[in-house]
């Protein structure tokens, strides 16, 4: 896959472009160059791959998917500037990382739109088959669809976009509810013109499609006040169960791998961003961007102050594999990570020279050390690891199949819910003698399965979709201002030294604690409790796209299909 996805896209070739900085804007091209380019199916195939790089997923993937997803949900624990917004959930639309993820997905809708619109008039020209003609259209159509998904589950009312020369003044929000439906209808698409095995390794195959089909139903079942909402739940079984008897995908069964290089385009992938190690904004930046300290070769990390929130890691059950994957505790060590081993010793500038109890966590999910802990594939700069991020995999539609066989109840004793959900309980290491499966065991298992992966913000959002009382109570529970204790081994005046390091947080008084053993560390010891309300589900609209596309402010209309 690495030689297709180095291949220059056709956006460059040509000049087309489009900027964070500037909404839905490309350059027009002659027929004529179209032509000169889309010559054979190695070249339709070379500007398809273009479509799953780091490249073209950057402003997403680099910042806001994780601020967004993970965040948002309350799983990641962030406090700086502009990203803890996200984790407080008092940003407001000038922030800038919620404009570059609303642009970062226009961004892959707009290469999607260059090759529906302006590959199958010049392939065929140049006499490329039908067949590849259609497979490519397949192949963007799907991430079309999936990137609307992700714009309509954080935005709700969104423009739907199908012609890029669309002048700004024109641009309107369409419903939720025809983003729905055309999100199905290029999803059905893919599905009939795909393979039904990737015809290489990373790309969408029919079950991409299929699967996130299911999800797509699913989604639009749990609005339980549709009058379709049953007839979504039975279809997104349907096309679940597709995915789980035909495709031939299967669990990945190796955890320590699955989100290091080694486990890229698994058993398990139906559809990844496919990073390298080429440089910057080609490869996945979470190695540096997610750690608190310097496990990689390449000098400090930038993530210092994000950790798992105290709410995610009470999820974890004890003797829950994932748990030991998805983070550090405290005497955790790993053969695979900082040049042949490490164990991870918190809350000191210097790890080597403090313990501390298991409340201060080091994100360990896609984490993946140093080149010789990875195959030389950690990446020569930083934000360029060469493991691939999932946006959607096999265990997600294993439990989408248990969550639409609940539907609108409160359990399922479903034969196949039952298997599958025991599969992916055994991958962790956990026992499933299940004989039904609650609403509140599914999301408290899709929440440690898919911890910082950034898509358990969209269950919370499907909660909301049935509950939205249920939504925020389960939100608020998260005690969101409650952080991490420390040790107890050093006193408070030499925790509050001049040289002493506290990773972001400021340490409670004397006066509430004399001895500062036992410490409570919070951010602000005179925080107010955060209280999330349903408005912050919705996410605004960027200021800058209000102020270039003033239009975008009129009512939501329906979609002339």
């Amino acid at each position: 896959m690495k030689n297709t996805i180095k291949t220059i896209c056709l956006l460059a070739v040509l000049g087309i472009t489009t900027s964070c900085d500037d909404f839905l804007t490309v350059t027009p091209q002659a027929q004529q160059v179209l032509e000169t380019y889309y010559t054979s199916e190695e070249a339709v195939n070379a500007n398809t791959a273009s479509l799953y790089t780091g490249y073209a997923w950057q402003d997403f993937d680099m910042n806001f998917m994780w601020m967004a997803g993970d965040e948002l949900s309350g799983d990641l624990y962030y406090t700086y500037d502009q990203e803890g917004q996200f984790y407080y959930m008092t940003f407001n639309n000038g922030n800038s990382y919620l404009t570059q993820g609303w642009n970062g997905l226009y961004r892959v809708i707009s290469y999607c739109n260059n090759i529906i619109n302006g590959m199958p008039t010049a392939a065929r020209a140049n006499g490329v088959s039908e067949t590849v003609i259609n497979r490519a259209l397949g192949e963007a159509r799907c991430i079309r669809g999936i990137a609307y998904y992700f714009l309509t589950e954080y935005w709700q009312d969104v423009p739907i976009i199908t012609d890029n020369l669309i002048s700004g003044d024109k641009v309107i929000r369409n419903k939720q509810a025809s983003v729905y439906e055309f999100i199905r209808q290029d999803l059905e698409f893919a599905k009939d013109n795909l393979p039904a095995s990737s015809f290489q390794a990373g790309r969408c195959s029919k079950y991409t499609a299929v699967g996130m089909l299911a999800k797509l139903h699913l989604t639009m079942a749990s609005h339980l006040s549709d009058s379709e909402s049953a007839s979504n739940f039975a279809q997104a079984k349907t096309y679940a169960a597709q995915v789980i008897n035909e495709s031939g995908l299967e669990l990945y069964s190796d955890l320590s791998t699955m989100f290091y290089p080694a486990g890229n385009n698994s058993s398990e992938s139906l559809f990844s961003i496919q990073c390298t190690t080429d440089g910057y904004a080609y490869g996945n930046p979470r190695n540096v961007s997610l750690s608190r300290n310097a496990l990689i070769n390449l000098g400090s990390s930038w993530g210092a102050g994000k950790g798992p929130t105290l709410s995610l890691q009470e999820s974890f059950e004890q003797g829950d594999l994932r748990r030991y994957y998805t983070f550090m505790r405290n005497g955790d060590n790993y053969s695979n990570l900082a040049g042949g081993g490490y164990t991870y010793y918190n809350f000191s500038e210097d790890e080597k020279t403090e313990t501390s109890n298991e409340m201060l966590a080091h994100i360990r999910k896609y984490i993946v050390g140093a080149n010789s802990d990875c195959g030389g594939k950690a990446g020569a700069s930083n934000q360029d690891a060469g493991n691939n991020i999932y946006l959607l995999r096999l265990a997600d539609v294993y439990l989408t199949y248990v969550e639409a066989s609940i539907g609108s109840g409160t359990s399922t004793s479903d034969a196949l819910a039952l298997d599958v959900f025991k599969k992916v309980r055994n991958r962790a290491g956990l026992g499933s003698a299940f004989t039904s499966i609650t609403y509140e065991q599914l999301i408290k298992e899709r929440r440690v399965e898919f911890a910082l992966e950034s898509i358990n913000f969209f269950d919370i959002k499907r909660m909301g979709y049935r509950d939205m009382n249920k939504a925020i109570s389960y939100l608020n529970s998260m005690d969101r201002e409650r952080q991490y204790i420390s040790n107890g081994q050093f006193t408070w005046s030499q925790r509050n030294a001049a040289s002493a390091y506290h990773g972001g947080f400021t340490p409670v008084d004397p006066e509430i604690d004399a001895t500062g053993k036992g410490t409570i560390f919070y951010l602000n010891k005179d925080a107010t409790k955060v209280t999330i309300t349903a408005e912050k589900l919705v996410l605004p609209i960027p200021a800058e796209t209000l102020t270039k596309t003033p239009s975008i402010t009129q009512e939501p209309v329906d979609y002339e299909f």
